[in-house]
Parts: C-alpha cells; sequence; structure tokens
C-alpha cells in the first residue's frame, strides 16, 4: 500500500485496544486472503474440491473454501453459472448464524402457522450475504433483498439471477420506505454502510478516506437505518447486525442502541469453528468479531438480537404514494408451464418473470407499500413484437423445467467464448432452435442454434470482456 494507516487511525485503535493493537495495526499491511464458498443447490463438496487446487474448508462455513493464491475468477466459466461466489470469508459467517436462527423458528413455531419463512437483507448488494443466507434457508423461503443505490443493485440483480434461487424480490429504497412493512419477516439482517476499516488492508480508498468524522456519520447513518428497519422484525422474530469496520462506535455502541432504545434483546451465538473469533469489546454486549489478526480474512462485527414476542406491532399506511403502483403485472400472456412449473408470469420493462405462485401475497404485499420493486421471481421471457421469446437466464435456475430445452455441453474454450456473447457452432446432429448451454453440467444461458452456427443469447451488459 502506498498510502499509510492515518495516524488519527492509529491512535484511535492504540485507544481502543490496548495491547492488540499492534497486531491489528501491523495485520492491515499484509495481503487478505482470497476464498470462495459454493452454491449448494448446484454442486456438492466433492465437486467444489475440483474446482481449484489445495483449496481449504472455512472453519465456521461448511460451503467456504480457503484458496492458496488468486486465480482469474472471471476466466472460470463455473462462476458465471452461479456455482460458486467469491467472498471474503468474515462474511460467511452469515450461513451459519442463519441456519441457527432458522432452527430456533421452527423449533418454537413462534408465529410461524405454516407458512415459509420471510427474510429481508435491507443493504444486500452486491450480494455475498444475501447467496449466503440462502444456502441455509429452506427451500420456499421468501427472500427480499434491498440495494438503495442503482448502480449497485444492477450488480445485485446480476449475482441473485445467477445464483438461481427463485423465491427472491428485488427492491431500491430508503429505509424510511420499509416502515410500511412492519412486522412482515421472520430474520432482517442490516449489514450497515460503513466506514470500511476492514478494508484497508486491500483498498487505498479505505485508508485515504478515513476520519473521526466518517466514523461518526456512518455511526448516525446506521442508526436512521437501525430505526427504521427495525420494526420490519415481526415480533418473536430476529435482527442482525454487522460491519466490516473495527471502531466502538459502529459496532458496539450500535448494538446497544438496538438493546436500549430499540428494545430487542441480545442473543448469543457461537457457531462451530468460531472459537478464534474475538467477543465484544465491551462486557454487556454480544457480539463476534472477526478480527484480521485472528483470523484469516478482511474482518467483520455481527450482533443478534431477537424482538421481544411482547411488543406490538404498529401498522403504518403507505399512503399514496406513487410508488405503491410499481412496475410490473400480473401477465396476461399464455401460461409459462413450459418453462417454469407453478409460477406466476409478471410482466415489466418488456420482460416476464416467473414469480413462485406462493410468493405472490408478499409480492403484492411490497408493491402496496410503496416499496421500489426493481425485480422479481426469475426472468424466463422477453416480449418482441408480442411474440415471447425465452430468456438466456430463465435456465440458471434450480426450478426451470429440464425437459424445456436441448442440452449441450460446452468445453472451456467454448464456455469463455459463449461467455463473451460470440456466435458458436454446435455439434452435428443439434436440434434447431433453442439449446441450452452447460459446462460441466452447470447452465450457463441460451443459444439459438440455425444449423450452421448459434445465435448468442447471453445478455449483453453479463458479458466477460477480458
Amino acid at each position: 500500500m502506498e498510502t499509510p494507516i492515518p495516524s488519527g487511525y492509529r491512535e484511535m485503535i492504540q485507544s481502543v485496544f490496548g495491547t492488540d493493537s499492534e497486531s491489528l495495526l501491523s495485520s492491515l499491511d499484509t495481503a487478505p486472503g482470497v476464498s470462495i464458498r459454493y452454491n449448494n443447490r448446484k454442486c456438492s463438496a466433492e465437486e467444489v474440491d475440483g474446482i481449484y487446487p489445495d483449496m481449504r474448508v472455512v472453519e465456521w462455513c461448511r460451503e467456504g473454501r480457503r484458496l492458496n493464491e488468486r486465480p482469474v475468477f472471471t476466466l472460470n466459466p463455473l462462476l458465471h453459472a452461479g456455482v460458486f461466489y467469491v467472498q471474503d470469508a468474515s462474511s460467511m459467517i452469515y450461513s451459519e448464524i442463519v441456519e441457527l436462527l432458522v432452527s430456533r423458528l421452527h423449533a418454537g413455531e413462534q408465529g410461524m402457522t405454516g407458512r415459509p419463512l420471510r427474510v429481508l437483507d435491507f443493504c444486500a448488494a452486491p450480494g455475498g450475504k444475501t447467496t449466503s443466507m440462502i444456502n441455509a434457508l429452506p427451500d420456499g423461503t421468501e427472500v427480499v433483498a434491498n440495494e438503495y443505490e442503482p448502480r449497485r443493485g444492477k450488480i445485485l440483480r446480476e449475482n441473485l439471477e445467477k445464483w438461481g434461487y427463485p423465491n427472491i424480490i428485488v427492491t431500491g429504497d430508503a429505509a424510511e420506505s420499509y416502515r410500511c412493512l412492519a412486522g412482515v419477516f421472520d430474520i432482517v439482517a442490516v449489514d450497515a454502510p460503513c466506514s470500511g476499516e476492514g478494508m484497508m488492508r486491500k483498498e487505498e480508498t479505505a485508508r485515504r478516506q478515513w476520519s473521526e468524522r466518517l466514523v461518526e456519520s456512518c455511526a448516525a447513518l446506521q442508526r436512521e437505518i437501525l430505526e427504521s428497519i427495525a420494526g420490519c422484525v415481526r415480533p418473536g422474530g430476529y435482527l442482525i447486525y454487522s460491519t466490516c469496520t473495527f471502531n466502538t462506535v459502529e459496532n458496539e455502541e450500535n448494538s446497544r442502541y438496538i438493546r436500549d432504545m430499540l428494545g430487542f434483546e441480545p442473543v448469543s451465538l457461537r457457531p462451530d469453528g468460531t472459537e478464534c473469533a474475538g467477543k465484544a469489546l465491551y462486557d454487556d454486549v454480544e457480539a463476534m468479531r472477526f478480527m484480521p489478526y485472528l483470523t484469516e480474512g478482511e474482518g467483520l462485527y455481527v450482533s443478534v438480537f431477537r424482538r421481544p414476542e411482547s411488543d406490538v406491532v404498529e401498522r403504518v399506511s403507505a399512503g399514496k404514494s406513487k410508488r405503491a403502483k410499481t412496475k410490473g403485472r400480473e401477465s396476461k400472456l399464455p401460461e409459462i408451464e413450459w418453462i417454469i412449473r407453478d409460477a406466476v408470469p409478471v410482466e415489466g420493462e418488456g420482460v416476464i418473470s416467473a414469480v413462485p405462485r406462493s410468493m405472490m401475497p408478499l409480492l403484492e404485499l411490497v408493491k402496496g407499500s410503496g416499496v421500489n420493486v426493481t425485480a422479481a421471481g426469475l426472468p424466463v421471457a422477453t416480449l418482441k413484437d408480442k411474440n415471447v421469446l425465452p430468456d438466456s437466464r430463465v435456465v440458471l435456475s434450480s426450478l426451470v423445467n429440464p425437459t424445456a430445452f436441448p442440452v449441450v455441453e460446452l468445453s472451456e474454450d467454448e464456455a469463455l467464448r459463449y461467455l463473451r456473447r460470440e456466435a458458436l457452432v454446435l455439434p452435428e446432429g443439434t436440434p434447431r432452435g433453442y439449446v441450452t448451454v452447460c459446462r460441466q453440467g452447470h447452465p450457463l444461458g441460451l443459444v439459438k442454434n440455425i444449423g450452421n452456427r448459434a445465435n448468442n443469447l447471453y445478455p449483453a451488459h453479463w458479458k466477460i470482456r477480458m
């Protein structure tokens, strides 16, 4: 790193961490580790262990793997197929936390009454923690992922579409808008925007932008978000709060705020493999600290809370917000059972998405609240001159009918050409029309075989340019 650690930051760390401060500061001048997490709905541990040599299991995440060096991930077709996700090992703890919370919710059946779980990931982009949670959630769980910043929201949508989980709604709105969804979710995660001290190992910007004023500003924003979002947790449900920073202002003091001002009960969780993680720096706070000098990762602060069963849900009216008339309506087009079973076609901006029928009540509830819905379900088709054309992204879903299209396996070179949106020539005898192309059995997308060549239907905004 060319930029030194700011002197003010060094002084703050020394005052907070005492004898451990030099260990932390020294760790920020070392290279961060590299890790991936596989999609347990698309592949097995045995299969993922063959993707890269000599991988090691992340101590606290069975789907996580550490790599000895950083490969060029972009040139691995399985990344684009949603088979694995590149993620810092510290953040993978979300999967284990959610698995434990799901078991508690099901064990108590507190307010469940046989319905599917509902989960909100509020600060969701780029999608690492959302996909981590999806790995731990039972099939049928209804997930809402929100990202306020539009550019980051597009990245979130791409990563979730590749992950292929169908029961998903993507939104792009401020925390204030979510007040209308009081008591709707069983689990709410807030991985809050923070001063990013954990990024000082790999980003010059994180070092240059740090200041005490930034810390205070982030802490204030975090409390604004928490105050608006906390009501979305149903009584008996859980709130997960995390940051990738190290100071106590954004961490322990905000955990106290959740407990003392929002009335949530701290939950003590220590998933298997987290013995090496640190505890909260305040004795009265329950939290885990994944510090770069204690664990192999960039770092994470995470605390878990439960909303008391006795809380009364205060309903907030959405009023006459124009956004209550959000884009997307149930399509009157022909049934799409030939692609997706038991789903409702919803049309918006020329794209038809398949929303699992069981999820329609939640989608209507979110839309009716005025929250800005940017995507729902899975894109399965596009409209062109009144024709319904299959969308290449549909085959990335585990919900797709496996007999919908013929399948052709590609070599690594052919797969990379496909991901660059180049034309392909398929094997002789391949049926004409729409064909699913795969790498090692995992769908990448669709082509339209016209005989002498196959037109590439990979989404233009996804194509790799390396």
